[in-house]
């Protein structure tokens, strides 16, 4: 027999229904998160009458940037292996 070629040997567990989801949601607070950033970086660099909104948008932008960073990490960090033993 031949041995098996390194892609068969090797397969990364599939992704669990929780993982699935929380790269959804990540994917999705892309937009608003960047939206956020995008606007409050204009409004603070604007001497206008808006200027005072830019620092709040910043902040929550950052936030959602967050959250969508913790996200991607949950979605893609490695499950631990089950243990060996028998099934009940």
């Amino acid at each position: 027999m031949s041995e098996p070629s390194p892609s068969e040997q090797f397969r990364p567990p599939p992704m669990s229904g929780w993982q699935i989801a929380s790269l959804i949601l990540a994917i999705l607070l892309l937009l608003p998160g960047g939206c956020f950033l995008f606007f409050g970086i204009g409004m603070t660099a604007d001497s206008g009458d808006y200027s005072s909104i830019g620092p709040p948008l910043l902040i929550i932008g950052l936030i959602i940037m967050a959250v969508a960073a913790l996200c991607f990490w949950a979605a893609f960090r490695r499950r631990r292996a089950s243990p060996g033993g028998p099934a009940p």
